[in-house]
């Protein structure tokens, strides 16, 4: 599968377990001799760990990816499974490495069955899907309803949910009234490279689109108000940051079913969500959506 090992890094990515310095000297190991394409090194490395640090999250997680790497994805399966119990965030995408080894093994009952954990715990990026690879899942009868119940839950083409927040810089934003302008919500955090990585071509859209009514929203999932001082005032942000210090339990974050970032959710003059999702990452499918809903007239 084409993208399997980009969700599989992406779910070692959202861990949010509490790592030992040691543990993630190992890790960092670990990753260094994957890159190397010494698998068979690396999970001798890991299963180390294992031993000393116990079955961490971050531990399991490098685990059934060495596993799936070295083609062992019997063996990767119940590791996977493991690591989807022990994580102390549980995040829908532990359940989607889950489904897409079953993918692997040809078991369809297993991937809808860990789909649908994913969907219970908050999965909205069925898009990630659409692939040749995902064929089997995605022709199967059983997949139809469950994107009509995310695509329900995303709530495309009605009004977005509203919040009001204090920002940094003393003020408070209120959705609501921000009628008349094209509102980006952005789900951050300074410690998520793809996040940094975006907030590059923002900062252009920012300023190329400001004056026609653009406005964005940042929301920091950080736990650490120094750090996101500190990179607000390297980076020069001039856009809207709200900070509550509740990293993923943040009430907006909560709001909006936030469970992998950045999340970018578009909403157009009338206060109407539009648009949603993973492939607003990719620089053109975002200048085109904004674009598409700057050039809309606000209905009076």
């Amino acid at each position: 599968m084409k993208r399997t090992m980009a969700l599989m890094l992406a779910v070692l990515f959202l861990s949010a377990g509490t790592l030992f310095a040691d543990e993630a000297e190992l890790l960092s190991k670990a990753e260094k001799l994957g890159l190397q394409k010494k698998h068979a090194a690396a999970l001798d490395l890991i299963d180390g760990g294992l031993l000393q640090y116990g079955e961490t999250e971050n531990l399991l997680a490098a685990k059934f990816q060495a596993l799936l790497a070295l083609g062992r994805a019997q063996e990767a399966l119940p590791v996977a499974i493991r690591r989807c119990e022990a994580a102390a965030r549980k995040s829908p995408w532990h359940c989607v490495a889950v489904m897409e080894i079953c993918l692997k093994l040809d078991d369809l009952d297993g991937a809808f069955a860990w789909l649908q954990r994913a969907v219970d715990r908050g999965l909205l990026d069925y898009t990630e899907f659409a692939g040749a690879e995902y064929g089997a899942l995605t022709k199967d009868p059983r997949y139809p309803p469950i994107v009509s119940a995310i695509q329900e839950r995303i709530g495309i083409g009605r009004p977005a949910r509203d919040f009001s927040v204090a920002l940094l810089s003393g003020e408070k934003f209120d959705l609501a009234g921000q009628k008349g302008n094209v509102i980006l919500v952005d789900f951050w955090a300074t410690w998520c490279p793809p996040c940094r990585e975006g907030i590059v071509h923002l900062k252009e859209y920012y300023n190329r689109f400001k004056s026609r009514g653009f406005e964005i929203i940042g929301i920091s999932l950080d736990a650490d108000r120094k750090k996101v001082d500190e990179y607000l005032a390297r980076e020069k942000l001039k856009w809207k940051i709200a900070f509550s210090g509740q990293a993923w339990n943040d009430d907006i974050a909560k709001l909006y079913s936030t469970t992998l970032i950045p999340a970018y959710w578009l909403i157009d003059r009338q206060g109407i969500l539009r648009d949603f999702g993973l492939h607003l990452r990719d620089k053109n499918n975002m200048k085109q959506a904004i674009e598409k809903l700057l050039a809309e007239k606000q209905v009076p």
